[in-house]
């Protein structure tokens, strides 16, 4: 019925459709004409000679590409160098640029392609897709692809490119990994000594011992080795304005401890010890078993010897250990502030015994004074029991210690023969010193037998290949855990030998009796365990023990010492 009255009306409709460019606003008489500006974005991945040459051309065509076209005007030209293209996060001028778009400086992007924007498909069509929805949308031009995103036909095309894109970045990614691990296994690791403390470069590629640092390395391990803690080496570093590996005089706990655990200093090398997960996030994690790892023995020359540096593990190993209970309940950090601290026990409940200041008066006159008691006694930490054993004075156990080893001097001849008995205890017997060099030799044909088959590895999957090296490396694995079980017990009697001889040395050499030597306490005692009535039990790192007992202060010494038994 209506459509019978429209025609009734006599009216005849006619369409005419309106381009989209024609609702822009008309320009004034004599108002000059506005151009389109454009930004140029260039990026090169590497700051070789050769690429830095690429950048340069890639910024000369932009400004004559856009020269060539009169309604355009070049804005500016961004720029990143010697970064990568898969992840925009440390890309500068790009991050610039954007920023630029957003506030509607100009209106299209060029670019060179696809892959010189970014490899990384998200970003790439999270950025397009950003820009075109802006209030003044900011078209890109790939001029290789031909693509303007501002087209409505352009987008299905850039998923398909940019996909292609960055499946090749993963290829090229995965294809560098293979010769990078290649390198490895033919004992060729990849050490910068940008910021590594301690050595340089020689015009082969060499490490080279940088002595000047290397006065901070071994100054490092002599302090740990001498019973200081990590933030009190930092803390002297710092103070003595000595440089770190990046040049600063401010120094950490943290860096010291990383910098101790670093087998390159004993002229080892452990390669691959992070990964790369994702090519395209570039996230690096700890290598946990994720990618195998190559470990090349006297690769270059050593700072510290690989004794002192097994020494130090086992330190930290041992101050790791200390902190906790028998039971793993109890936690507390390492401390070298007093001669005691972290190396003595309750005898009763196992727990780390404190220092702690008290005070008192004698005569009316207040003092303070310093003693040791388990923590739990002490009520300092929680425990589903409760020790009762008591406070024992700091200068109580200084001297029962110093009236200990004057015993020990007049049994000289009882002590290495007891501490020879101990190492004894450890070492390898004569079948497990063969059957250590037999293991050793085995490891060294399997790792062969890998860096033949990874020299010749192909790119196609190969099932018996791949079968055959896996067998390999489990194979490796098995021996490898039984050369370390052995070689540990190995540097473990090594260690024992070499503290039995600090120990004799200093007895030896022993005149006073009076004055308690902290530094050497803690060089040859590895722990010591208080019980109640002043009894107390040391554990020298040789593995040899004494009994000391002191008495309460303001009392003789009892004479017959020897009948206090600690049970």
């Amino acid at each position: 019925m209506m459509a019978q009255n429209r025609n009734s009306s006599g009216l005849n409709p006619r369409v005419r459709m309106i381009p989209a460019n024609m609702n822009t606003p008309r320009r004034g008489e004599g108002e000059e004409e506005q151009k389109t500006r454009v930004a140029a974005y260039a990026r090169v991945s590497t700051l070789e000679e050769e690429q830095q040459s690429s950048y340069q051309l890639q910024v000369s065509y932009f400004e004559e590409y856009i020269e060539r076209k009169p309604d355009w005007e070049l804005y500016k030209v961004y720029s990143d160098e010697g970064v990568t293209g898969t992840n925009t996060k440390y890309r500068t001028g790009f991050n610039e640029m954007i920023k630029d778009a957003k506030e509607g400086k100009f209106d299209y992007i060029i670019t060179k392609s696809i892959s010189r924007f970014a490899r990384n498909t998200l970003d790439c069509l999270t950025y397009v897709r950003m820009l075109k929805n802006l209030d003044k949308p900011v078209g890109i031009i790939f001029d290789k692809e031909g693509i303007n995103t501002l087209d409505s036909q352009s987008e299905t095309i850039l998923v398909v490119i940019a996909s292609v894109m960055e499946e090749e970045s993963r290829t090229i990614s995965a294809n560098v990994s293979w010769g990078v691990q290649k390198r490895f296994s033919r004992g060729i690791p990849h050490i910068p000594t940008t910021y590594f403390l301690g050595y340089d470069e020689d015009e082969e590629g060499n490490l080279v011992i940088n002595e000047e640092e290397a006065k901070t390395v071994r100054r490092i391990f002599k302090e740990f080795l001498g019973g200081k803690g990590t933030p009190l080496i930092a803390k002297g570093l710092t103070k003595d304005k000595r440089k770190t590996a990046r040049g600063n005089t401010k120094w950490t706990s943290d860096a010291v401890l990383k910098l101790i655990k670093n087998e390159k200093y004993c002229g080892h090398a452990l390669c691959q010890k992070s990964v790369t997960l994702d090519p395209l996030s570039h996230k690096r994690v700890r290598n946990k078993n994720h990618k195998p790892q190559y470990f090349i023995r006297n690769h270059h020359p050593p700072i510290v010897s690989e004794e002192d540096w097994n020494t130090a593990q086992k330190e930290l190993e041992r101050r790791s250990r200390m902190r906790h209970d028998p039971d793993g309940k109890y936690r507390s950090c390492y401390s070298s502030k007093a001669p005691f601290s972290n190396m003595l026990f309750c005898g009763e409940c196992g727990v780390p015994v404190h220092r702690r200041r008290l005070s008192s008066k004698k005569d009316g006159v207040p003092y303070k004074f310093t003693v040791w008691q388990c923590r739990v006694s002490a009520m300092k930490i929680e425990a589903d029991y409760k020790c009762s054993s008591k406070y024992i004075w700091e200068e109580v156990i200084e001297r029962a210690y110093n009236e200990m080893l004057l015993k020990m001097t007049k049994e000289i001849d009882v002590i290495r023969a007891e501490g020879e008995a101990a190492i004894q205890e450890v070492s390898l017997s004569k079948e497990e010193n063969e059957r250590l060099k037999e293991v050793e030799e085995t490891l060294e044909r399997i790792s062969d037998q890998i860096s033949e088959m990874s020299m010749r590895e192909s790119m196609t999957n190969d099932p018996i290949y791949d079968a055959t090296l896996r067998n390999l490396i489990y194979e490796s694995q098995i021996y490898q855990q039984e050369q370390e079980n052995l070689q540990k017990n190995k540097e473990e009697s090594i260690f024992m030998k070499k503290n039995l001889d600090i120990l004799l040395d200093h007895l030896k050499s022993l005149r006073d009796f009076e004055t308690f030597d902290g530094k050497m306490f803690r060089e040859m005692v590895d722990r010591g365990l208080i019980y109640d009535h002043y009894k107390m039990e040391f554990i020298f790192k040789c593995g040899i023990k004494r009994k000391a007992y002191g008495w309460k202060r303001g009392k003789k010494p009892v004479e017959n010492l020897e009948d206090h038994v600690i049970d």
